[in-house]
């Protein structure tokens, strides 16, 4: 099972991109290239949710009954298929106000 990435990089990308993210806001003030910081989301938001399929995977190949191993399985699964989506949504979620809010403003 490859659950690793989702567990651990799911979450890791939604924190490097609010910093990177907040760190290019001055960068694309000064030039005006405001879909530099879109960009940004973008790519972090498909990073997080390329570690969705492998979580998915094993998540159905562990259903239905089984022994003790097997349940922990599922349930490792389910709690990395959970991690990732949270991940993904909270990348989402951070990168609405940068299509409201100019970076310029200040």
């Amino acid at each position: 099972m490859r659950l690793w990435p989702a567990l651990l990089l799911a979450p890791a990308l939604a924190l490097g991109d609010e910093a990177i993210a907040y760190a290019s806001v001055g960068w694309a003030c000064v030039r005006g290239q405001v879909l530099v910081v879109h960009a940004i989301h973008a790519l972090f938001l498909v990073a997080a949710l390329a570690t969705l399929p492998s979580a998915w995977q094993s998540w159905k190949h562990t259903r239905g009954p089984g022994n003790d191993a097997t349940r922990r399985g599922h349930f490792l699964a389910g709690l990395a298929l959970a991690c990732a989506a949270l991940s993904a949504l909270v990348i989402a979620a951070v990168s609405v106000p940068a299509w409201f809010i100019a970076p310029c403003i200040a």
